[in-house]
């Protein structure tokens, strides 16, 4: 993008078909697509049937990411290294932070109550890797996580793109 334009799918598609659908498509690498993730359209990028892996204006809660940045495993792309350079990872981050855009520039919808499942590292403030966390008494604690352990998330979006923790565990 230009300085001062707003990042869409036009600039971050060319990183997703060349680096991540190589895998992540119908008739991938691997055969089908792996955990059914899709990364050949800007739909099934953003697709949260199952469970959300962009979460639009929040990148940090984001699975994709995550895994491109190594906070989650495996890293991806699975053949890796070589893994995205900054710039690249740089640009996935900026794409989503700003509302993870379509090619028109029209805002990607916020899927609320969305599913998501996030792995890292949990800080002493029950941060994930720097990502605030709702934890309440609602909260299922497994296997007794601890501050610097490697841990798993599952929860769902509230409205504001924050996590709501339904479980967490050790991984």
């Amino acid at each position: 993008p230009q300085p001062g334009e707003a990042v869409d799918y036009r600039h971050v598609e060319a990183i997703l078909l060349r680096r991540c659908a190589t895998c992540h498509s119908a008739n991938g690498l691997m055969g089908a697509a792996p955990e059914g993730y899709l990364l050949s359209s800007y739909a099934a990028t953003l697709a949260s049937d199952e469970r959300a892996r962009v979460v639009p204006g929040n990148a940090a809660a984001s699975e994709l990411v995550r895994r491109i940045r190594g906070q989650a495993r495996p890293r991806m792309p699975y053949d890796g290294p070589p893994y995205l350079t900054d710039a690249e990872i740089d640009l996935i981050v900026a794409w989503i932070e700003q509302g993870a855009r379509d090619t028109e520039g029209r805002l990607a919808p916020k899927p609320v109550g969305a599913k998501v499942r996030l792995h890292g590292r949990l800080d002493a403030h029950g941060k994930l890797d720097g990502l605030p966390l709702l934890i309440d008494t609602h909260t299922r604690l497994d296997d007794a996580p601890r501050p610097g352990a490697y841990v798993q998330v599952r929860g769902r979006l509230d409205a504001n793109g924050r996590v709501r923790v339904e479980r967490l565990r050790l991984r």
